[in-house]
């Protein structure tokens, strides 16, 4: 990652909220495409940094990649229909030959300060790792064991608000590592089915949401290094895969495996939902779910390649707003930069192999990570006049 990039200077000519405009048909800005060979390079997920100035994805089989954003969509209102769409190049790229079950940034990273510029990860069989995300060296690992005292790998990591613990799920636990002490040192809190994904609300840094493989949700309150419980939530048919907060904490939304619901769950009325909503998830793979800053807006993946879009302020029972066909094969990671109107996905899946033909059943392949324009657009007028100069002479 570029040196000089501030995030300082950058978020100074920021609006305060992306001003979205998802009734146009969104722009390409840029990819980042990996080949359909047999080890099947497909992508898991993407994620912006909190600064905005880069993101960061996992390719199954080829690591973990941070790609910058590009510089001349730093500023601007309105994006030109005729801009070209870029390539993304890794800035730096994490040769990660194991599967990655999660990963997560730092929350206060800063571009212009290189020690906050970090990212976790937790592998197969393996202790969780946290990456400079400048060099791409390991910075630290965090080990966790069992009962037995075998080194046992996380099912899902994330950072404190604060960013002084790491909560981190395993199979009967939730383990909380201070961030400053790397090692074995952590406290445990028991939990009845492995802990799948977790979440932490900024509006509320100490509720913390545990989905688990068994369709539920745990909230818990996080205190003097320690977990509270709160209260428990069931309503999915699948086990828990992403979870997101709303922007003021009162809302948690909630998408499962082999589960075509995105359940919003009131949390000042937590015993039965707000709302349902509906995407396409028929298989097994992490469909991930995210929420813009302003809050009016959810978006979701889908295994058929389309982006759905609710505004899910408009209503106790919003509809989708609209459908985003931006893929032609499994969308399965979305996300939102933080300051500009610019959605990024993800795409790719496993797709199954003929053990007659040793030919893959599918006929669409795309594994990619492609960054998308959802703001104000302007016809580019000098291609206009030469498309008007050009029919005149013809």
């Amino acid at each position: 990652m570029a040196a000089e990039m501030n995030a300082a200077v950058v978020q100074s000519t920021y609006v305060a909220y992306p001003s979205y405009n998802f009734e146009s048909s969104s722009i390409e800005l840029a990819r980042s495409q990996w080949p359909n060979y047999d080890d099947q390079y497909y992508l898991r997920g993407c994620k912006w940094s909190p600064d905005g100035t880069c993101l960061l994805t996992v390719v199954r089989g080829a690591g973990m990649h941070v790609m910058e954003l590009p510089t001349d969509l730093y500023s601007g209102d309105t994006l030109l229909t005729s801009r070209p769409i870029q390539p993304l190049v890794p800035a730096v790229s994490v040769p990660e030959s194991g599967l990655i079950y999660d990963y997560c940034w730092y929350p206060g990273m800063n571009s212009g300060n290189p020690a906050t510029c970090c990212w976790l990860s937790s592998g197969h069989e393996g202790p969780i790792h946290l990456w400079d995300a400048f060099s791409g060296e390991l910075r630290c690992s965090y080990r966790g064991f069992n009962n037995v005292d075998q080194l046992e790998a996380a099912i899902s990591v994330t950072f404190s608000a604060d960013g002084q613990n790491i909560f981190c799920g395993y199979k009967k636990n939730v383990k909380i590592f201070s961030t400053a002490r790397p090692g074995r040192d952590y406290v445990e809190y028991s939990t009845n089915h492995p802990a799948s994904c977790i979440i932490v609300s900024q509006a509320q840094p100490g509720v913390v949401a545990i989905g688990t493989w068994k369709n539920t949700i745990e909230l818990v309150s996080q205190s003097d290094g320690t977990f509270r419980h709160l209260c428990k939530l069931s309503g999915h048919k699948g086990g828990i895969t992403t979870l997101a907060f709303s922007m003021d904490g009162t809302r948690l939304y909630s998408g499962a495996r082999k589960d075509k619901e995105v359940i919003c769950w009131d949390l000042r009325v937590p015993g039965r939902p707000l709302f349902c909503l509906s995407r396409e998830s028929n298989t097994n793979q992490k469909i991930t779910i995210d929420v813009s800053q302003c809050g009016n807006w959810l978006v979701s993946g889908g295994t058929d390649g389309k982006v759905q879009v609710w505004n899910v302020q408009e209503s106790t029972s919003p509809t989708t707003h609209i459908q985003l066909p931006l893929h032609n094969d499994c969308c399965n990671g979305v996300s939102l930069h933080p300051y500009r109107p610019i959605l990024a996905t993800s795409s790719g899946q496993h797709h199954a192999q003929d053990p007659l033909h040793h030919t893959r059943t599918a006929q669409n392949y795309e594994n990619a990570l492609c960054m998308w324009w959802v703001g104000k657009q302007q016809e580019d007028p000098d291609l206009i006049t030469a498309i008007i100069k050009a029919a005149t002479n013809s």
